[in-house]
């Protein structure tokens, strides 16, 4: 007998499956300079501000830059006070005061730029995040549903929070660091080769081996850093699936299996985390071994210098302060890019959201219905993959005020047609018009607020059931609230609960049956009060009698409108001007319930099965 896979070879099938087909675009060539252009494009508008920042960066790194100059003329002169003191005459204080006035206004206007440069780059960067999620939140409106079908919903989440917190935790103080490492840099530079060209030249030595050890490390690091952040959308969409549906875990046993499912995500998280803070912290360490050991060599020379009378001590104590300086930039600009790193990596995933292919351009026609409509399907074609077709040359005509409902098979179609007709999806072949407009020529907000529609799964938002149910229309009267309530026989529950109307629902109604919400719904679809209804499995999850209940309100709204259902229950649309017959993606037969049940066709058997089993 062939032994089951263990619940972890499970998890690991499932995780491959889903980090192979969540992440195509990790495969895509990636390219941190494009990404930086974009992320400082942000700051349009922004420029003199920057260039100011700048400007106070550069200049507080010479003033701090120019601080040791002046410490190497206090060791000098003090130097010549000892001597002269030695040889019998008076010491003079003067000069040294004056030079240590001059270093504390030094000192003073390095902070106070510091404090400047720092003030100003919070608000730049503040506003940069600031737009950077407001362009997000659009693009998100924008994209197709299509997108969001293809897309764990715990990984775009993700890229809104996490990746946008680590590019507002890492930039400001990186572009400052930035700016005031190459200033002290070539600041530091110029006034060693003033003192020493010989000592500079052997001090510059340990700089190309740094760079390449840098430059080999970040090659690494830059891969774990783009795949611990990829990692971390594995893990939220992972925790946002299984605690969405955590009444069918429980249902189902499953704890065990979800537990090893997120430890082996977690466990790739931790690894690809481990490594590139590992590859990231090789950096530090290596570079500034490279720097010591020139700062030795730099030690015995400086020595040699002073022995053969060619350099004062006050000046060998000035060169021995700004080798030091001078590394630091170094050491901090390997820091600063292996920080880079991490930001522009959540960087890119913000912006492969950014760049996602938005909704067909909008028409610019208007929609005029008086209150029903006349609705054609012609020679539709559609596929959700190209290499799969789903509905091929589809006809169809649905009369002003008639009730169709479509039937069929699971994945016969019927949802899609739907879809289509609401712009959810685009067709690629065809036309689908209301009362003769293309409803492509029609801008989708335009077209949507004619139409109104229930699905089978609801959808209610943390709020009171009144705000829930205004929600269809928000300047409707009370009077037209209340019809609403009435019509949809949410007050049969309703009115039993302490607080009726303004019952505080928990996220996605989680504290009432599934029944209610659905009667929620349908009676924030009956206040939209639409031109177009669109039904779909309105009634699935409530029980018979509050169906033939719901069924009773909804013919007064159906009345003078256009109306689709589809239906599993066959039984409830036995009234319906025509039933449509729907199997892989064509329209099989049509006709109203007696007709087709005369037929002894496709329907027949459909319905026969629901009361034979």
């Amino acid at each position: 007998m062939k032994k089951n896979k263990s619940p972890k070879k499970i998890g690991s099938e499932k995780y491959a499956q889903y980090r192979d087909n969540s992440h195509n675009e990790k495969e895509k060539p990636e390219n941190m300079l494009k990404t930086a252009g974009k992320l400082f494009s942000l700051l349009k508008g922004k420029e003199l501000l920057v260039i100011l920042t700048a400007i106070f960066a550069a200049v507080g790194s010479i003033l701090t830059v120019l601080g040791p100059r002046y410490l190497g003329d206090i060791i000098d002169v003090l130097d010549v006070q000892i001597k002269a003191k030695l040889a019998g005459g008076v010491m003079d204080f003067t000069p040294i005061y004056e030079i240590l006035i001059t270093i504390l206004l030094i000192y003073l206007g390095s902070s106070a730029l510091t404090f400047l440069q720092h003030y100003i780059m919070a608000g730049l960067v503040q506003n940069l995040i600031t737009e950077l999620r407001r362009k997000l939140n659009l693009k998100l409106t924008k994209l197709p549903l299509s997108y969001f079908d293809s897309h764990n919903k715990g990984d775009i989440l993700s890229r809104i929070t996490n990746d946008i917190d680590n590019i507002n935790n890492t930039l400001q103080n990186t572009l400052i660091q930035i700016i005031t490492s190459l200033v002290t840099f070539v600041g530091v530079f110029v006034i060693m080769f003033n003192e020493s060209a010989v000592l500079t030249g052997w001090s510059m030595l340990p700089f190309p081996v740094g760079m390449m050890i840098s430059m080999v490390i970040l090659k690494f690091s830059k891969y774990y850093f783009r795949k611990q952040w990829r990692v971390t959308g594995d893990v939220n969409g992972h925790i946002e699936e299984m605690f969405t549906g955590h009444r069918i875990v429980k249902a189902y046993g499953h704890e065990k299996k979800a537990i090893e499912e997120f430890d082996e995500i977690n466990e790739s998280l931790t690894q690809a985390s481990r490594k590139a803070q590992f590859f990231s912290g090789l950096i530090a360490p290596l570079v500034n071994f490279a720097n010591n050991a020139g700062y030795v060599i730099i030690c015995v020379l400086s020595g040699y210098l002073i022995i053969k009378g060619e350099a004062s001590i006050g000046a060998i104590t000035v060169f021995m302060t700004y080798t030091k300086l001078v590394t630091q930039p170094i050491s901090d600009l390997s820091m600063i890019a292996n920080n880079l790193q991490s930001s522009l990596a959540s960087a890119e995933r913000v912006f492969n959201v950014l760049d996602a292919e938005e909704e067909p351009e909008e028409g610019t026609k208007d929609l005029t219905l008086s209150s029903a409509s006349t609705i054609t399907f012609e020679n539709v074609d559609f596929s959700y993959v190209p290499e799969k077709p789903l509905i091929k040359d589809f006809n169809l005509t649905v009369n002003e005020g008639d009730l169709v409902a479509i039937v069929g098979p699971t994945g016969a179609g019927k949802t899609t047609i739907v879809n289509l007709l609401m712009r959810f999806y685009e067709i690629q072949g065809g036309s689908i018009r209301i009362d003769g407009v293309d409803i492509r020529d029609i801008t989708r907000r335009e077209l949507r607020s004619h139409l109104g529609m229930v699905l089978q799964d609801t959808w209610l938002f943390e709020g009171t059931i009144r705000e829930n149910i205004y929600y269809g229309r928000p300047d409707a009267t009370e009077a037209e609230f209340e019809n609403a309530v009435s019509a949809s026989q949410a007050d049969s529950f309703i009115t039993t609960l302490p607080e009726g109307l303004d019952t505080v629902l928990e996220e996605n109604g989680a504290n009432l049956s599934e029944g209610q919400r659905q009667l929620i719904t349908i009676a924030r679809a009956i206040l939209a009060s639409p031109d177009i209804l669109i039904l779909d499995e309105a009634t699935s999850s409530v029980d018979t009698r509050t169906e033939m209940l719901i069924q009773r309100g909804m013919h007064n709204l159906m009345q003078g409108r256009t109306n689709f259902v589809i239906a599993h229950r066959l039984s409830t649309i036995r009234e319906a001007d025509m039933i449509l017959v729907m199997n892989e993606g064509s329209i099989v037969e049509t006709g109203t319930h007696k007709v087709l049940m005369k037929k002894g066709g496709f329907y027949a058997d459909l319905y026969n099965s629901q009361f034979n089993n």
